[in-house]
């Protein structure tokens, strides 16, 4: 949650003007339209948070931390599921091909859609971080 109410945030600084906009009214306000617990600070406070204004580099990108996540939680299912479980060699060999050895030549969408023959989806880290995720036919696993 904390770090998901910093993610939120960054986001929503990037989609209004920044005219005359009290950093902490505009933090309170935010976090209580997302229902934060207040219980559950922010991991870093809007004025101390560098990520939100340091560089069009960060500008609203600090949920890429994140979706790192779901990319490797959803690459390590694949081997899991793989016959030769987490040191299977032609999927490695597909990671290194289709990932790894492309760099910036391809889509990272598309290298990872070859690699993993479907777009990633956040459903691997919730099972890896032990939230009920429903299946193809309704049932949660």
């Amino acid at each position: 949650m904390e770090f998901l109410g910093s993610a939120i945030m960054d986001m929503r600084y990037h989609t209004v003007d920044p005219t005359n906009l009290d950093p902490r009214a505009f933090e309170k306000d935010e976090l209580a339209k997302l229902g934060m617990p207040k219980e559950i600070p922010m991991r870093h406070r809007s004025t101390q948070f560098g990520h939100v204004f340091s560089s069009e580099g960060y500008a609203a990108g600090y949920y890429g931390y994140l979706w790192a996540e779901v990319l490797t939680a959803d690459a390590a299912e694949a081997f899991r599921e793989a016959p030769g479980g987490l040191y299977d060699k032609k999927l490695a060999a597909s990671m290194v091909s289709n990932l790894f050895t492309v760099r910036n030549a391809t889509d990272p969408g598309d290298a990872y859609r070859a690699f993993r023959g479907r777009d990633a989806t956040p459903d691997a880290l919730l099972r890896d971080r032990g939230f009920p995720v429903p299946t193809a036919g309704g049932g949660a696993q």
